[in-house]
């Protein structure tokens, strides 16, 4: 039967069938998404999310920021960064996959002239697979080296190293602090001088490597349905692992002056800009925002699905193995600043070098279980990187195929699409397992996927959804899609709160940014013209995409404002106009026409 709409003039129009709104239900719903994958279990989606956010940043970025600026102060900024922008941002983008059962490019459809989002966050998901994976390759040859029949080689002073280790001791006369630093400079990095001198491509990197991207590439072959069953261990199996390290640390001597000086609160440092935008990037970095892979997950799930729950769930389990994460490093500092007789401050180092440095060498000063213990430390790791990996590779897969359907309409396309992808990414990486690889790891994790480029990708998400396709009919159909009303606090979010946070706190980024350092090497400005440069790339995309769409489009410009949804997507309160994908034209152009000059109550 034809639905009928009363206009204001108290007459009645007849428009074309439209599927009347269904209940809420959690079990799959028969809809129009065009054969998409969706998760295979109720909360894979959940595990999923926490799989590929709550990662190596969670256990060593989040307590060196703590102990950096002020201990238990930082949780104040960080928890009104989170509340003010994490968490807003967070649903927007999972329920902007769910509602258009699309990713990247193809979700920004809800509003075609913002398209040149989706375009930059491929550009951000493609760069940080790039480099992210290099971490999980330290942590392979990390795992490796455990299994040495000797003492733990980073205890010992190797003759390759030079004179240094000319003695007969094995230590080269050098303490437990400075073997581990020399083991990860030296033996791991193969560290040069400088971005100048790459240096040749070192073989057990490169095969650590290898070994990285097979592993990434055997849990992303066969799809998300199976994806969604291998986080269910490798999400869960970090914890255990992290749980059984925390009974270690604090039963340890010095545990509890560790754990007091990350926590005590240093409420001077609130006064200082760089907590603030410490605190907001960590939320950024860790919760996986502006990557356009949480459009990716949220697409697969089934469209009345109650993303909101899952949101909330993932946000809290992110905040609290930051927390947790904290006690179990700085409980062990604590016991190697008791054991070396030195200030905690001068134990600890920021970056990767507090997991692959400070954390090492506090296990090695332990009197049993050393091996055992590093092991399960890197296995940890291992498998918190990986799960990141392997969902962010999912995502650009899904962005890039959403993006270009016609390439990929062949069988086994996906599958090519992977395997090319991937032999790509092995060979682009190999410049970091160079010696010079530290420099270039550095610059891509700074320019290229955090910082400036994140909140400003965000923050034109946000600006996007609330003004140009509108806050209150965005509400309205998540209404409609989730089977109730959205608290207010997400629009008031969207329309005030992200988007000042995401300016606030690039202008404070911008304006105490120094030039990158790694020890007491400083970059050359050169460097920095060519990171700002990859930064610029990945920004510029939207306004430039925006610009040729207008070109392009030969004056329909209403086109670019016309919001494409699918039949299952179109409700009473949708505001207008809207195309709905596969109706004739000559129907669509009548209802579009008949529905632009229709308000429904419901909708202002």
């Amino acid at each position: 039967m034809d639905e009928t709409v009363q206009s204001d003039k108290s007459e009645t129009i007849s428009l074309p069938e439209r599927s009347p709104e269904p209940p809420v239900v959690e079990e799959p719903v028969t809809i129009d998404r065009e054969g998409r994958e969706t998760w295979k279990g109720q909360f894979d989606f959940l595990m999923t999310l926490v799989g590929f956010s709550v990662g190596i940043g969670n256990i060593w970025r989040f307590p060196y920021l703590c102990y950096k600026n002020g201990g238990g102060v930082f949780f104040i900024p960080y928890f009104i960064a989170l509340f003010g922008a994490g968490i807003p941002l967070l649903f927007l983008e999972v329920s902007l996959g769910q509602f258009t059962s699309a990713s990247g490019v193809k979700s920004w459809m809800i509003y075609p002239l913002t398209k040149g989002i989706g375009v930059a966050t491929s550009f951000v998901v493609f760069n940080l697979n790039t480099y992210y994976v290099i971490v999980i390759s330290w942590g392979l040859y990390y795992l490796y080296s455990c299994f040495t029949l000797g003492d733990l080689p980073w205890t010992i002073c190797d003759p390759s190293y030079g004179e240094i280790c000319s003695d007969n001791n094995g230590t080269g006369g050098l303490n437990n602090s400075n073997l581990v630093e020399l083991y990860w400079e030296k033996q791991v990095l193969g560290l040069s001088s400088g971005l100048q001198n790459l240096g040749s491509v070192q073989l057990h990197m490169a095969i650590s490597l290898l070994v990285a991207w097979i592993i990434v590439y055997a849990c992303i072959i066969k799809g998300v349905q199976w994806t969604g069953k291998i986080v269910w261990f490798t999400g869960l199996f970090p914890y255990f692992m992290l749980i059984v390290l925390f009974i270690r640390g604090v039963t340890l001597e010095g545990a509890a002056s560790g754990i007091s000086y990350y926590l005590y609160p240093d409420f001077s440092k609130l006064s200082e800009g760089t907590v603030w935008l410490d605190a907001g990037t960590q939320v950024f970095f860790s919760m996986s925002l502006g990557l356009g892979s949480m459009q990716t997950l949220g697409s697969y799930n089934h469209f009345h699905h109650n993303c909101l729950r899952d949101c909330i769930v993932y946000a809290i389990i992110n905040c609290c193995t930051s927390i947790f994460g904290g006690i179990c490093i700085f409980s062990v500092l604590g016991y190697m600043a008791h054991e070396m007789d030195l200030p905690i401050s001068e134990v600890t180092r920021g970056g990767p070098g507090l997991t692959f440095i400070a954390y090492p060498k506090a296990i090695s000063l332990m009197p049993t279980m050393t091996k055992l213990l590093s092991i399960m430390f890197f296995l940890m790791l291992i498998f918190l990187g990986l799960d990141s990996q392997f969902v962010g590779v999912e995502g650009f897969t899904s962005q890039f195929m959403d993006a270009f359907p016609k390439m990929f309409a062949f069988k086994h396309s996906r599958a090519v699409f992977i395997t090319v992808l991937s032999i790509v990414y092995y060979f682009i990486g190999l410049i970091m397992t160079t010696e010079g690889g530290m420099y270039i790891f550095q610059i891509m994790d700074f320019y290229s996927a955090s910082g400036i480029v994140l909140l400003f990708v965000c923050f034109c998400e946000t600006i996007a959804v609330a003004y140009f396709y509108g806050s209150r009919r965005y509400v309205n159909d998540l209404e409609y899609m989730l089977g109730f009303k959205t608290p207010v606090y997400f629009q008031i979010s969207w329309l005030v709160i992200t988007p000042v946070t995401c300016v606030l706190i690039a202008g404070i980024f911008l304006a105490t940014i120094q030039p990158l350092t790694y020890g007491n090497y400083t970059y050359p400005t050169w460097s920095q013209f060519l990171g700002w440069g990859i930064t610029s790339v990945t920004c510029l995309t939207i306004p430039v995409t925006m610009f040729v769409q207008c070109i392009t489009s030969k004056g329909d410009l209403e086109g670019l404002i016309t919001a494409v949804y699918k039949k299952h997507q179109v409700h009473s309160k949708s505001e207008h106009p809207y195309v709905i994908k596969g109706t004739p034209s000559a129907q669509q152009n009548n209802l579009q026409e008949t529905e632009f000059n229709i308000r429904t109550t419901e909708c202002i």
